[in-house]
Order: C-alpha cells, then structure tokens, then sequence
C-alpha cells in the first residue's frame, strides 16, 4: 500500500463513516483523484475533497475534475432513472423480476447518488428470459452480447449508451455440490424481494438475505478473476454496518456456514473494520480471536483489491493470472499448484474453443499450439502488449495464497 492508497481509504472513511478528511498535499491531489477513478469510487472521494481540489489545483485541474464529477453525476441520475423504467415495464407486463447489485447496494450509501453506478442488472425467472429480452427490445434495445458469455445473462444496448444485462441466474455460484445449495437459495431472490423507493424511485430489490449472498457471490467471482476495486468492499462495508450483530447473525450465520461463505464475509467486513473505519463488529472480530484469520491475510487482501483495481483495471496481467487460481468449472480457487493449474485451464480452453482436438487427449497439444499462436498474433498487431512473466507467476501464487485462505465453498 501506497501513500495515495491511504489517503484515498482515509477520504472513503469520511464519506462513508464520517471520518476526519485527510489535509491533502497539492502535488498529491490528482495522484489521489485518478486513483479513486480506477477504484470506481471517484464521486464518493470528490464529495469529501471538493474543496481542497478548488483551493490547491490551477482552475483548468478543478474544472476538469469537476466535470468529470458532474459526468458522474448524470450517468448516475440516468441510471437511477432507467431502474424506474424498467419497474414500469415489468410492472405493466406482470413479469416478475428484482433489480440487483448497484441499484441494490446505493440503497444503503449514506447519499445514494454517490455510488458509482454503470449497467442495470435485473434478473427474471429463466422460463421468462424471451418474454423480457420481447420486452427490452420493445423499448429500443437490442442484444448487444449473449449467454455465450457466462450462460447466465444477456447484455441489451440501447443509444445512447444504456445497458441492460437480463439475468436468470447471478455470477459466481460454484459447479458443485454446495453451489446446488446456494442455487436452490436463490431461486427465492424474486419471490422475497420488496418494492421499494431509493432516492425517489421506485423498484423491486432483494430481501436483506439475498442482496447480501448476491453481493458474496459477486464479489468472489471476480476477486477470483481479474479482481474487484474498492468499490466492491464499499458496498459490502455500508451493508453490514447498517445491520446489527444480533441481525446479521439472524438472518446469515446458518446459511453462510453452510455456504462456506462465512469466513469470506468476516474478512471483508474486518477489511471496512481497518481500512475504512466501519463500525466494529461481534461476529468479524471472532474470526481473528479463533485465530481463523490473521494480519498477514488481511494486509494481503487489501494490497491485492488496490493493486488491482475495479475489475483488474489498474493490471493487465490480472487477467493472465487468472489460469494459474481459479477452478472456473467450478467457480472458485483451484486446489492443484499454479502450473498444475494453468495445465487444466489451458485444457479446458482447448476442449471449449477445439471441440474436435477436446474429443482426444492426445490432440491437446495442438490446441496448445493454436492458443500459442493466437497470443503472438495479437502481440505482433499491437492488440496485446508483452508482460513480465515471471512477475505474473509471482504474483499469482501470491493471489492464489492469499484467496486460498478464505476457504471459499468449503
């Protein structure tokens, strides 16, 4: 971590919990700004250090930071809007649906419009997908990608630039006997879900149970992937801070154990409690009492979400890690060495993208040879730059080590 790093969890604090601002240096000011843009927390921090932007920086800086701030802004309002469009639409149409993810976790900011807020996630029950996507399309939108992605949602674009991403499942549940559990729990997420009005609209969100276990699985897949920005913990941290000790073990204790989720809830709830300056919670803390987590891993976590940033923006590599961590058939950290690893994922590429060479195991090596080919392709056009690989090993057993320890699923 970084100077800008804590300064940047100092000003979160503030616009979260109402901590003390940071006295920032000018020579650190758009260090700081262009941080919280690739954490996708940047009106949250513009919020708390407006003034100091306008008092330190040349007009031309604060002009542009300030325009920057007010695109926010409208995209955000936008945003808002377009989530009580499509509670009309499903409404009017009796489909039944609930919104999730940013519309979901704003609710719970301490100024709603804070929360960056990109796409409108909503999902629908998997027998009604062609009904809605009708529906969509009835409005102006068209399939911008499909379920070819993940097999659980499709994106529809609209001009100017709207997207909507039409799910009948949410990312991140394991392919094992603990995700059909997890499955069989969020096949309730529609019927549970409340209308209710956030910052003057109105739509149909998750229950407590399920806003949270979306916001789990979520979180997991992509820290498992590319990675997650601070955003992602924000959302959590204001969450679980707005619930009691005696409420949140009420309504998740039981179902995150069995999940195996428990722990992963603790650490990022005990990384609000350090970093951010979350209220203390009974049922975090016990996880450092029963010495089932220590400093090591949680100075680790965070070094890796700021290291990374939203979605791996910040690290291209992170993407290339992600073959030498994660299971992805079965959606969580792979159990094999980082090399073992990269042998089965590499193999799982070549059956997925090679059908006919998948067929036979000893044609595997020819698929090796065409992914190999793909990759100079695309360095000797420009379209990817080389990396440091051993570097990148590095740095995925690092990550490997680090989610390891969450016991994720187990």
């Amino acid at each position: 971590m970084n100077d800008v790093h804590s300064l940047l969890l100092q000003v979160i604090s503030s616009a979260l919990f109402g901590k003390k601002a940071p006295d920032v240096a000018a020579d650190q000011l758009m260090p700081l700004v262009n941080e919280s843009k690739a954490q996708a927390v940047y009106p949250l921090a513009f919020s708390v250090i407006d003034s100091q932007l306008q008092e330190k920086l040349s007009s031309k800086q604060y002009a542009d930071c300030s325009e920057d701030f007010f695109r926010y802004a409208i995209a955000g309002t936008q945003n808002f809007a377009e989530h009580g469009e499509l509670h009309e639409l499903m409404t009017a149409n009796k489909l039944p649906y609930v919104a999730m993810k940013g519309i979901a976790s704003a609710m719970y900011y301490p100024e709603p419009n804070l929360r960056s807020m990109g796409d409108v996630d909503f999902l629908v029950e998997k027998e009604n997908v062609s009904q809605a996507g009708m529906l969509l399309e009835s409005i102006g939108f068209a399939v911008d990608h499909g379920e070819e992605d993940d097999g659980i949602h499709i994106a529809y674009k609209r001009p100017p630039m709207s997207i909507w991403e039409l799910h009948h499942s949410v990312n991140g549940i394991p392919n094992n006997d603990v995700g059909k559990l997890i499955k069989a729990e969020m096949s309730k997420a529609i019927s549970t879900s409340k209308t209710v009005k956030v910052d003057g609209l109105i739509c149909r969100l998750p229950d407590k149970l399920h806003h949270g276990l979306i916001m789990l699985l979520h979180t997991a897949s992509h820290l498992t992937g590319e990675g997650v920005g601070l955003r992602h913990l924000c959302d959590w941290v204001v969450f679980v801070s707005a619930l009691s000790d005696a409420e949140f073990r009420e309504i998740f204790e039981k179902k995150l154990k069995n999940f195996g989720l428990w722990r992963f809830a603790q650490v990022l709830t005990l990384l609000g409690i350090n970093y951010l300056g979350a209220p203390k919670r009974v049922w975090a803390l016990e996880a450092i009492e029963s010495h089932k987590v220590d400093d090591t891993t949680l100075v680790g976590l965070m070094d890796d979400i700021l290291r990374g940033g939203n979605f791996g923006f910040k690290d291209m590599n992170r993407y290339r890690e992600i073959k030498y961590i994660s299971d992805r058939g079965e959606g969580t950290v792979g159990k094999s060495g980082i090399l073992r690893q990269g042998f089965k994922t590499m193999n799982e590429k070549v059956r997925r993208d090679y059908k006919t060479l998948g067929k036979h195991k000893v044609l595997l090596p020819v698929g090796y040879l065409a992914e190999g080919g793909k990759y100079i392709a695309l360095l000797l056009t420009g379209k990817r730059k080389s990396s440091n690989t051993k570097q990148m090993f590095k740095e995925a057993a690092e990550r490997k080590r680090i989610y390891s320890s969450l016991n994720l699923f187990q």
